[in-house]
């Protein structure tokens, strides 16, 4: 993934109802299993590059968690001219992974702004835009894609809480290395400090 799709997967993920462990969604970074052990240059450089992600991952969290809208990161506008359309296509990749829990709302006709999202994406009509889009409407297409990931946010709380719940529960709550912070919020994205989640005192981590 470009950092551009990336940004975007990882704000699906985050905003989901579900926990979604590294395990299930590093394929979909990498595009697909890595072939073998020699696939980063060393040990080092693999843990850099985790680590770099892992502290963008907490920055999303932190900026939901603060109620602010989170500001997607867009590149270059696309082979059409579509600025943020790598962004959209990152965020349906990680929707895809929890289709039955993002579908009802993606339904919702009360909820313009999240379907921004798809629209943008080329999943609602591949032939969008019937005409170039203008740098005002590009704006305007930002904030509404930047305010519809908040609000799936806000919505999924009670079961993303729910679901950190279970895979507690089973012990399923796996941290990619390097370690975090005590007081960065917890990557499992239950939105609360690492200390207080996974990594409170007693807590085992497989």
């Amino acid at each position: 993934m470009s950092v551009e799709e990336l940004d975007g997967f990882f704000c699906a993920l985050i905003a989901g109802p579900d926990v979604v462990l590294p395990s299930e969604y590093l394929n979909e970074v990498w595009g697909g299993e890595l072939p073998d052990e020699n696939a980063f240059e060393s040990e080092a450089e693999a843990t850099s590059l985790l680590g770099l992600m892992m502290r963008h991952w907490n920055a999303i969290v932190a900026e939901y968690e603060t109620e602010v809208v989170y500001g997607p990161l867009f590149d270059a506008p696309d082979e059409r001219g579509v600025r943020g359309r790598r962004w959209a296509r990152g965020f349906m990749r990680g929707v895809a992974l929890r289709p039955g829990g993002w579908g009802p709302l993606l339904a919702n006709e009360n909820e313009g702004q999240l379907i921004t999202i798809p629209m943008v994406a080329g999943e609602i009509d591949p032939a969008w835009p019937k005409v170039p889009v203008t740098g005002e409407k590009a704006d305007e297409l930002r904030r509404w894609m930047a305010a519809g990931a908040a609000r799936a946010y806000r919505h999924f709380a009670t079961a993303r809480r729910a679901s950190t719940r279970g895979a507690r529960e089973q012990g399923t709550v796996r941290r990619v290395e390097p370690k975090v912070g005590r007081n960065e919020p917890c990557p499992c994205g239950s939105g609360r400090k690492y200390k207080q989640c996974c990594g409170r005192p007693g807590r085992s981590v497989h």
